[in-house]
């Protein structure tokens, strides 16, 4: 029997003088357990949480989801008659499929009370019914499951539709789904809430005890259990207190009323979590420590900012901004803020077209909140100029030969090393393979050589081969065009032989 019993956290004393009462220590029998924070998909805590195990009846969850998704489609309704099979009559009266909630061959019932029948208590043929219905077959069925598993980002493998038999996922992907599910069709949690349901003049208890036989959990409603030899004892449980919804995943725990206690303290755990995060979000500072007095262009930058008052770390939404506008791969959704965290943004600029940047990083909070600081930057109005030269101004040149073309460029700018876009261009338009937008000028030279090879089938006649420095329109450095006449001619008569 397992028994991790861990050490969460001492009191944590945030920045405006509050202090927080010590957690309480987990004591956890489960192979597996993971907590996550249901609004934003945060993870809380994560035992064993990526190990892919035997979900039992948990399985039921994709089965209702995908149900939902053929409602949401318009194919079904929760009113739409599903008549049993002789196969599903039989499998409703056979033990080794819980739970055994008889249906009669020929009848109908209808799409809500067959998944009213599979997640409250967890009747197995109720599953074959509605994979029966919507696929034509459970097999048929099943592989739908794996795609849809497969489209959420599940690690799961599905072998049947109702968990009777081994299936495997992970307490991490249960999570998932179960968030998936309230989140896209929330009407779930108006079956997954309820004690229990009376069905042919029997009433069934909802398998998840903490809505019926044990002492309720405040704001408990749903969400599935799951229990066969190979799985022990499983349960996903979620509850909301003051808008926040945590979802906790316990598998393959040591008894029935053990996977309760699991989960009581995971949500318990999960709970707390979020209030001590909030209380972390909320007193976060973001300051600037590094920046330049002023910037020019093409000369690399650098920001940086610090965050400080982070007593619990968590995740938030991070992002610099140049003049309110998102820097490309300086953005990150799930930001690990954490106390003394340094980010840094590089950055050059390429155009003259204001006189001062505004320079921004943001960390923006589940509820829309923000924690930020910025800065103004003066531009300096000075472009980057260039001089230079190609090592020849003209030549004639006969086809089947090649001649080597060097070009050297040379500026007082004080700058090094800067990228610049260059490349040969022939009559004015580039030639393939010979275009840089990143040129490297180093100390403030560089030079570029290009091997001019004339066909053999050229037609006599002039052309121009030329070295650009700098894009046409650029404000940020004044463009260079160095040229020479390249004059192809008859070959020698020598050579036409």
């Amino acid at each position: 029997m397992k028994n991790r019993i861990i050490a969460l956290f001492s009191a944590a004393v945030l920045c405006f003088g509050i202090c927080l009462p010590q957690a309480s220590a987990l004591q956890i029998r489960a192979e597996s357990a993971f907590v996550m924070d249901g609004n934003t998909g945060e993870e809380l805590y994560a035992d064993q949480a990526d190990q892919a195990r035997v979900p039992a009846s948990m399985t039921k969850v994709l089965t209702a989801y995908i149900t939902y998704q053929e409602m949401a489609a318009g194919r079904l309704t929760p009113e739409t008659a599903v008549k049993i099979s002789k196969n599903a009559a039989a499998k409703s009266r056979d033990s080794s499929y819980p739970m055994a909630v008889p249906l009669q061959e020929g009848s109908t019932y209808t799409v809500d009370t067959l998944l009213h029948l599979i997640m409250i208590p967890s009747a197995s043929a109720s599953c074959i019914a509605m994979a029966e219905h919507i696929s034509g077959s459970e097999s048929a069925f099943v592989e739908r499951m794996n795609q849809t598993a497969k489209e959420l980002g599940l690690n799961a493998t599905y072998f049947n539709c109702h968990g009777a038999r081994p299936n495997y996922i992970t307490a991490r992907s249960q999570a998932k789904l179960t968030k998936a599910f309230i989140d896209t069709y929330p009407d779930i949690l108006r079956i997954t809430s309820k004690s229990g349901i009376t069905f042919n003049g029997r009433y069934y208890n909802n398998t998840n005890h903490m809505l019926n036989t044990m002492a309720p959990y405040e704001g408990l409603d749903g969400f599935k259990t799951g229990t066969i030899a190979e799985s022990g004892y499983c349960v996903t449980t979620t509850a909301v207190r003051n808008g926040h919804r945590v979802i906790a995943v316990v598998m393959k725990s040591t008894s029935d009323a053990q996977r309760f206690a699991d989960s009581r303290q995971l949500l318990d755990y999960g709970f707390e979590q979020i209030r001590l995060r909030d209380a972390s979000r909320a007193a976060t500072q973001v300051q600037l420590l590094a920046q330049p007095d002023s910037i020019r262009p093409y000369q690399p930058v650098s920001f940086q900012v610090k965050l400080s008052g982070v007593s619990v770390p968590y995740t938030a939404k991070a992002q610099w901004y140049i003049n309110d506008e998102p820097v490309a791969q300086y953005g990150n959704d799930s930001f690990q803020a954490a106390n003394g965290k340094i980010s840094t943004m590089h950055y050059t600029l390429h155009e003259l077209n204001a006189a001062e940047m505004t320079v921004r990083f943001a960390l923006t909070m589940p509820d829309g909140s923000e924690k930020s600081a910025e800065a103004v930057v003066p531009i300096e109005q000075r472009p980057l100029t260039f001089t230079g030269s190609l090592n020849i101004q003209s030549a004639a040149v006969y086809p089947g030969k090649a001649l080597t073309v060097t070009a050297a460029i040379a500026g007082r700018n004080g700058l090094s090393p800067i990228h610049l876009p260059a490349g040969w261009m022939w009559d004015g338009e580039p030639i393939d393979g010979y275009t840089n937008p990143a040129f490297a000028v180093i100390n403030d030279a560089a030079d570029s050589q290009y091997q001019l090879r004339i066909p053999a089938d050229a037609q006599p006649g002039s052309h121009t081969l030329s070295f650009f420095v700098g894009a046409d329109g650029s404000t940020g450095v004044e463009p260079l065009l160095l040229s020479a006449d390249i004059t192809i001619v008859s070959a020698p008569a020598d050579l036409q032989r």
